[in-house]
């Protein structure tokens, strides 16, 4: 299960609806934190602790999100822990309201026509999962073939 946690504005809950429905479609696991939030619970603590447990962060920098409070400490705390972020930046945002996120390539996103930046995020997100499975599975040889040496190499002490 592939984990992508999408960093956004309540105001741009039609734009997550759509990009989650995208990331079920491509067996990807959306995770929206007021999809997860439970009632006295730290807002920060629960917030943070998806991320967390995210395998990737998609930011929604529209014009909304750029507004967002809580977008913001999303970015940091996410740049903080390493992880991949793939920001999505609506046409007309202005640079100086990137710099957390400066020197990062990102998807331009189009309110007129959003679908080509919510397939390419996508796709991209699809390769990441894949990458992360082949990752996996080379793994999982790795240790098979040490396992098997370190056997073999039991055996060898047992004939001398």
């Amino acid at each position: 299960m592939y984990k992508v946690f999408i960093s956004h504005s309540t105001r741009d809950k039609g734009l997550v609806a759509a990009l989650a429905h995208l990331f079920k479609e491509l067996e990807l696991t959306p995770v929206v934190a007021r999809w997860y939030l439970t009632p006295n619970a730290p807002l920060d603590k629960k917030v943070f602790g998806l991320i967390d447990g995210s395998d990737c962060i998609v930011v929604l920098l529209t014009k909304n999100g750029m507004r967002s409070n809580w977008v913001r400490q999303e970015i940091g705390y996410s740049i903080k822990q390493n992880k991949n972020i793939i920001p999505i930046v609506e046409r007309g945002t202005l640079k100086r309201d990137l710099d957390a996120l400066k020197g990062r390539e990102h998807i331009l996103y189009d309110a007129q026509r959003p679908d080509a930046a919510l397939q390419t995020a996508s796709t991209y997100i699809k390769h990441l999962h894949l990458k992360k499975k082949e990752q996996e599975k080379a793994i999982v040889v790795i240790g098979g073939i040490a396992a098997f040496l370190y056997l073999l190499s039991q055996m060898g002490g047992d004939n001398k």
